[in-house]
């Protein structure tokens, strides 16, 4: 028989069961029993996984990542690369970006407006991480939107119109928002406009969804900006109703990844100059959108 010291050492070191609970009607759920700063098995790996696809935000509280663990739990979904226009400012990792707000400054970003990351790439991210440094709780929420919800509350003659309707991507809306105000570093180049389908199916659950967003979007294919502006208002105001959204209320040591291909997200801008929030951000390679 085991003494009080062997029972409380083996509960110790049993190993922890993951559970996922639903957070929200529109999209997102927290899991528990994992640590992410350990390297997880392939039943788990595979868990998450599959929580990600089903619920497209997924939340770890209370982690304690290093830089290497975050980028080895992000290589578990693709290929962890740099962001494409902000700079590293994480020596020795140039696969995390650092979003961060100190003393009155931005730094890659303020981040307050709707988007999905990237979608400027022929391949954008399929999701990123962000791991949470520095916050005080109840100030600079991120907000996510679920695209694929929103499609499917559309009436059944605009999803028909928007069958094979493919739009124009571009970085230079954000590099002129970016540039005119106080960043660490201007956007000098961004590179041609890249065309994407209006409807995007997802490859895992064949769930249809829009892949539009305010940032990137420039345009229909075969429009004018002003004829592709009406559309394109409706669809954002569309997708932003509240019913489709996730508020996130940031805590230090909360993990998130959300998945880019099905979601919009946007940071609230609502702390006074002196707060402090820092995130360590990693994104996972995507694939052509179809």
């Amino acid at each position: 028989m085991m003494n009080m010291a062997e029972t409380t050492k083996a509960a110790e070191s049993a190993p922890s069961v993951m559970t996922v609970k639903r957070i929200n009607g529109a999209l997102g759920a927290e899991i528990q029993g994992v640590d992410l700063s350990k390297p997880l098995d392939s039943a788990t790996a595979a868990a998450i996984k599959k929580a990600l696809s089903e619920h497209l935000v997924i939340i770890f509280r209370g982690q304690n990542l290093p830089p290497e663990r975050q980028i080895a739990f992000t290589r578990m979904f693709g290929p962890v690369k740099p962001h494409p226009l902000y700079p590293a400012l994480l020596e020795g990792y140039p696969e995390i970006l650092v979003i961060e707000h100190k003393a009155g400054q931005y730094f890659n970003g303020r981040n307050d407006i709707w988007h999905a990351d990237i979608t400027f790439s022929e391949t954008p991210p399929l999701g990123s991480v962000l791991h949470c440094q520095a916050v005080d709780e109840g100030f600079g929420d991120t907000l996510f939107a679920n695209v694929q919800r929103a499609y499917e509350r559309l009436s059944p003659g605009m999803q028909k119109m928007l069958a094979g309707m493919r739009a124009l991507h571009s970085a230079r809306l954000l590099q002129e928002r970016h540039n005119k105000d106080t960043y660490n570093a201007s956007i000098k180049e961004v590179a041609p406009a890249v065309e994407h389908p209006v409807v995007r199916t997802d490859p895992v659950t064949g769930r249809k969804g829009l892949f539009v967003n305010p940032t990137f979007t420039e345009r229909f294919a075969d429009m004018t900006e002003a004829e592709s502006k009406p559309l394109l208002e409706y669809l954002y105001a569309h997708v932003t109703q509240p019913e489709h959204i996730y508020r996130h209320r940031w805590r230090v040591g909360d993990v998130v990844m959300f998945e880019n291909r099905c979601v919009w997200h946007y940071v609230s801008v609502d702390y006074p100059p002196e707060m402090h929030r820092r995130m360590h951000r990693t994104t996972a390679e995507g694939d052509r959108p179809v």
